[in-house]
């Protein structure tokens, strides 16, 4: 796997100035709690790794990735690692964190995302961090944004 994918285009720095200033507006600096990070390995995840790492080293902030591993596909832990190694070039420090038992029949893709949102938050919790990033491509907004449209039209709310 490539370890050190391109962020976007031509204006890169650019694109990390108005993300660093998005940051400074909402995040504190030089304190002793660390930022965490949801890392899935993807293109999305690893440009943010990648910004939020700029921001936290001038700023004095820790930042903290986390992964999770649902053990669905076989290649899962391969992908973990790419997350693992990613987040140290960055140097993030970085948790692993697995879903463990057994998986539903249906709903698959739900009850992995509410797992996945639940390890990272208690993860982050048990950290001392107190925000969790994590990246969303248009895509995934418009997929997000689709779903629960439907899901609203099916239960007649508008």
């Amino acid at each position: 796997m490539q370890l050190t994918p391109d962020i976007g285009g031509t204006d890169q720095a650019g694109l990390a100035a108005r993300v660093h200033a998005r940051l400074d507006q909402r995040l504190s600096h030089h304190v002793d709690h660390p930022v965490a990070l949801a890392l899935s390995g993807g293109g999305d995840s690893i440009a943010l790794l990648r910004l939020a790492a700029g921001w936290a080293r001038a700023r004095g902030r820790c930042l903290l990735a986390l992964t999770v591993d649902h053990q669905l596909q076989a290649a899962s832990a391969d992908w973990t690692a790419f997350a693992a190694e990613a987040a140290r070039a960055q140097g993030a420090d970085w948790i692993g964190l697995d879903w463990r038992g057994d998986k539903p029949k249906t709903g698959i893709t739900a009850a992995a995302r509410l797992a996945r949102h639940r390890l990272i938050a208690d993860a982050a919790r048990d950290a001392g961090a107190r925000v969790v990033l994590f990246a969303h491509n248009a895509d995934d907004r418009g997929i997000q944004g689709d779903r629960l449209r439907q899901i609203q039209e099916a239960q007649g709310q508008q």
